[in-house]
């Protein structure tokens, strides 16, 4: 992997060869450009892109289709001897994942600002398309070379050198030979609800970020590639995994959560970890990014099954608000779902979709089933329990629990408080 994208190598790159290869016989092509690109930057997040583009996977498997995501987060389709009505099904579902947005809407008689066709057989759509896919590369050209400037921006700043193919393998030797143990940290998550006593769910324990760079990488930006990093996390699941796995888990009295790649849930290592746990997965809790599960849906449906058999409880992580208006989380069939909280919950008026998705998820999954993230004031405790959540993880939770150890105020005290 180059140190920065190779142009040559883009999406954008390969679609006007596409074109090239066929200008001298077009017959039977046709192209559909789905402007993605013009989304609100609320809905134009990585992970909703990439579950549009999967929206096509059955599509693009049993038909002569190819699909092509662009650096700007647009979605081009390509088909050679496909029917039209086979694929508008697959062009309303991507539609009405993102309807509350104003690209999306359906009003224009006249004009879909959201998609583009083209039959590329006609000269003129063949050419206007061309102008277009050309319009995209240079375009991208424009976001590699922001990006390599952002990367010597930070290097210059004092943000680091960038985290590349070069250094990676010499800091993932140095990861795997440095003492972690010292660097887990834990966050609670808690169970209030009103006239009862307050309890502990679990406690999830990771690793200090900042703390491990300065200690494997104190010239390096881990952060500058997601790709690269998640490569990394694969090791410091490995780490965090021998470290809690000598716990002596039948005196454990919370349980304990752990955040793993689903890759490590299938590896040697975790069968090592699960020798360790033995009868006790009951006081375990293995949380999974949503982003990780969309890669390879069947892949998590398989860890999950695997560890809810054994007794482990799973969680989805990283569900934000806006992701809710695009799918269920409660069908991936969970233990947990935590939903990070946010100002999109607060009831303003552009926001009423994301509140009434939010409680379509509480009543298809069960509110014992949904963990309210990122809690940061009381005002987010007393809207959960509003809506009949109880269980809640963040920094205010970080600071209540405290405050109940410091002061020995009784837990059903707290909880009587909060729901005020």
């Amino acid at each position: 992997m180059a140190d920065t994208l190779d142009k040559s190598l883009t999406q954008e790159a390969v679609l006007l060869e596409k074109l090239a290869r066929i200008e001298e016989n077009p017959s039977g092509y046709f192209a559909v450009h789905l402007h993605l690109s013009k989304l609100r930057p609320s809905n134009r997040q990585a992970h909703f892109i990439g579950i549009a583009a999967r929206t096509f996977d059955n599509l693009v498997n049993n038909n002569n289709a190819v699909l092509y995501v662009m650096l700007n987060q647009d979605i081009v389709l390509v088909c050679h001897e496909v029917l039209v009505e086979e694929i508008d099904p697959y062009i309303e579902k991507v539609r009405g994942m993102f309807s509350e947005d104003p690209i999306a809407a359906t009003d224009d008689e006249f004009e879909d600002h959201f998609s583009t066709w083209y039959d590329l057989a006609a000269k003129e759509d063949y050419a206007a398309f061309l102008s277009a896919a050309t319009e995209l590369s240079v375009e991208a050209e424009k976001i590699i070379d922001a990006a390599k400037r952002h990367n010597e921006d930070a290097a210059a700043g004092g943000g680091g050198d960038p985290l590349t193919a070069k250094n990676l393998a010499a800091i993932n030797q140095q990861l795997q030979a440095t003492r972690v143990a010292d660097l887990i940290r834990q966050q609670t998550c808690v169970r209030i609800a009103p006239g009862e006593a307050g309890e502990i769910v679990f406690r999830e324990h990771f690793i200090a970020m900042t703390e491990l760079k300065d200690r494997v990488a104190p010239g390096v930006n881990l952060f500058t590639s997601a790709w690269l990093f998640q490569y990394l996390t694969e090791t410091l699941d490995k780490r965090i995994l021998a470290v809690v796995g000598r716990k002596n888990f039948a005196d454990l009295k919370d349980p304990i959560s752990l955040n793993l790649n689903i890759g490590t849930v299938l590896s040697r290592d975790f069968a090592t970890f699960n020798r360790a746990v033995e009868d006790y997965a009951h006081k375990v809790v293995v949380e999974f990014q949503v982003i990780d599960i969309f890669a390879d849906m069947n892949t998590y449906g398989y860890a999950r099954d695997m560890l809810q058999d054994r007794g482990y409880r799973v969680v989805v992580d990283g569900v934000s608000p806006n992701a809710l208006q695009f799918f269920d989380p409660a069908t991936l069939r969970p233990d947990f779902i935590k939903v990070a909280w946010g100002k999109e919950f607060e009831g303003e008026a552009d926001d009423k979709g994301r509140l009434n998705s939010f409680k379509e998820t509480v009543q298809h999954a069960g509110k014992d089933s949904i963990i309210l993230g990122r809690v940061d004031s009381e005002k987010a405790v007393k809207w959960g329990l509003a809506l009949g959540i109880s269980r809640f993880q963040g920094y205010f939770i970080d600071k209540l629990v405290y405050a109940m150890t410091r002061n020995r105020v009784s837990p059903k005290a707290k909880a009587r408080a909060g729901a005020k």
